[in-house]
């Protein structure tokens, strides 16, 4: 029998970020566990995981969205957050959102099988930790088999950590959760201040 603490935020959120991080670099020194895939938009949060994971041994791996989302043309990640990150022995890839384009095709095209499961993860809050093992091993960071801790969070920073077998996205469904190290009890506040920046944004657009 293995006992192991997991972390439960009442609420997720981006002030976790801190906490979410260490007790990843904890878990992945306490197990073995090489490799640490951390999701980030701006680059912001991958720049804090490189911060606290430089010189621990732990190799980062930082995911971002792929270029035309959600602005056509361009990409979120800033430029000098992706320098900082690799000065400091981190990997940045913004490979294709294989999950996410799944949701977007499904208003021109329909749902697909692979728009069921990117749903199915999205209730069991663990979509982008899934999506993100996949776009490092497609880009052949992770192995087929290896164990590996992924990072994400509700729209922003980070508050979900889990440890996976990784997979690419040919083979999703045997990316399979070992360990949940941290994650929210609900996102419920965090997709309400979301979906409300998108409407803002999109109204400012009209």
């Amino acid at each position: 029998m293995i006992r192991n603490e997991i972390v439960y935020f009442e609420e997720g959120g981006s002030e976790h970020t801190d906490v979410t991080l260490d007790l990843s670099l904890k878990a992945a020194r306490d197990l073995g566990i090489n490799r640490v895939v951390v999701a980030s938009n701006t680059g912001e949060t991958g720049l804090k995981a490189a911060e606290k994971f430089s010189g621990k041994g732990v190799e980062l791996i930082v995911i971002g969205h792929q270029t035309g989302f959600p602005v056509p043309g361009k990409n979120l990640f800033l430029p000098e957050n992706k320098s900082k990150i690799e000065s400091l022995g981190g990997i940045v890839y913004l490979g294709s959102d294989v999950l996410t384009n799944s949701i977007r095709q499904r208003q021109r095209l329909g749902p697909s099988p692979l728009s069921y499961i990117a749903q199915t993860l999205i209730t069991m809050k663990v979509k982008v930790n899934v999506e993100i093992v996949a776009k490092a091993a497609d880009a052949g960071l992770l192995q087929p088999g290896e164990l590996c801790i992924s990072v994400a969070g509700s729209h922003k920073g980070a508050d979900t950590a889990v440890v996976f077998t990784a997979n690419d996205s040919a083979n999703i469904l045997n990316i399979r959760p070992l360990q949940y190290i941290a994650i929210p009890l609900s996102r419920q506040k965090a997709d309400e201040e979301y979906m409300k920046r998108r409407q803002e944004a999109q109204t400012k657009k009209a």
